[in-house]
Formats: C-alpha cells, structure tokens, sequence
C-alpha cells in the first residue's frame, strides 16, 4: 500500500542524484525559482500498488499558486517495464524515466517565455486554457510583460467581479484586480514592486526560499511605450 514515507523515499532518491532538486513532500521543485515554479508530484491512485506521477509549471508571481502550478499533468511510465509499488526495479524505473523525459523537460523551462513553449510531454487543454485564457492570470503575464493596454482591457472586463463572487476564485480576481488598477494607471513601479512581493512571498509560503532568485521582469528591462 502507498505511504508517505514510500513517496518521501523515492523522491529523496531522486532528489540525491541532482543537484538542482529539492524535496518538498509530496514534490521535488527544480530550481533555481526564477519566476517560474517547476515540479514533479507523486499521488495515489484507486490502486494503492499503483501510483500516479505528475509534472507542474506555473508561475511563481501568483499570490494564490501553488506546488501544482498551472494544473497537474500526467505522465506515465513505459507500459513494457515495472510501474507497481511492489514490481521489482520500479524505483529504477522511476528514476530513468524523470531523468530521460521529465526533468530535461522542465529544466528548459526557465523563463516565462518557455511557460508558453513547453515541449517534450503532451501537455493538457487545461495547461493552456489556465495560461491562455482565465482572465486573472492574463493580468499576470502581461502586467509582467508590460503589456499594459492589453492587461487594462482584462482588467476593466473583471475589475469588479471580485465584489460578486463567493467561490474559491475569489481572492483570484480579487489579487488580479489590485494588479489590473495598477496596470491601468500605467504605474510601472508600482506593478514591478507588487510582482516582485507576491513571488517572494510565494516562495516563503512553500518553503523555496533557499532556491529563490530575485530577476528582473521582462517590463523591467524593456523601455516604456512613448
């Protein structure tokens, strides 16, 4: 039967062959953090002998994100080798397929940028529905790209939805509001500070900051519009 200790096991056993892997249970987080939050995830399945292995990236500058990044997405092992708990050469097998597949992978996907770029896995509709189209982390990317007309126009669809809502996206709009107002403003300094609290509270909540690597925002080193 899956246990903790069986995940916390097999990820330091991981984790002890790279040294750019940390081991935050039931996660290993790739590092340095630059923005961008890359993992790998462990979780049981309806069969406790057969668990389920996940990626992640998402950006590290969203005050409500998470080890799960964007959403969890799925990766198998190879059907003609072991992928039980109790098959033997399971934990090797593991291990051969984040260090062929997984990891180099998520270790090309560094920057921003590469969050729209990801290769190597099938990557789900859900990945690129959350980056592409809901509407707080719209504010996000381009508050961070400095696409400030384009962050105003989101910005003025959901300014006050915040006000409405009682789900658990609510803190969602309503952090992407505090944003949207200072995009709308064209207040650059402002933004850039906001962007760069909520990433370094990020990392302070999940316990990255020893990986942590404060850089600048694309809007930080591009010039103003006229």
């Amino acid at each position: 039967m899956t246990t903790k200790k069986q995940i916390k096991q097999l990820l330091e056993a991981v984790a002890s062959r790279h040294d750019d892997l940390i081991v935050r249970n039931p996660f290993i987080v790739l590092a340095p953090l630059q923005h961008v939050l890359r993992s790998i995830s462990i979780d049981r399945s309806w069969n406790a002998d057969y668990p389920r292995f996940y990626w992640h990236i998402g950006h590290a500058f969203n005050p409500t994100g998470s080890l799960q990044g964007l959403c969890p997405d799925i990766f198998w092992l190879p059907k003609e080798g072991p992928r039980f708990w109790s098959d033997s050469g399971f934990t090797e097998a593991v291990i051969e397929t984040l260090e062929r597949r997984i990891l180099p992978m998520l270790r090309r996907a560094r920057s921003i940028e590469d969050m729209f770029r990801v290769e190597g896995e099938p990557r789900s509709y859900e990945y690129d529905n959350w980056l592409n189209h809901y509407e707080p982390y719209q504010i996000h990317m381009h508050a961070a790209f400095g696409r400030f007309d384009e962050a105003a126009v989101v910005y003025e669809k959901i300014k006050d939805w915040h006000l409405m809502m009682k789900n658990w996206r609510q803190p969602e709009f309503k952090y992407a509001s505090q944003l949207g107002a200072l995009v709308a403003a064209q207040d650059r300094e402002a933004v850039v500070s906001l962007l760069h609290d909520w990433e370094e509270d990020f990392a302070r909540r999940k316990d990255l900051l020893p990986i942590y690597e404060r850089m600048p925002f694309p809007l930080e080193v591009s010039q103003p519009s006229a």
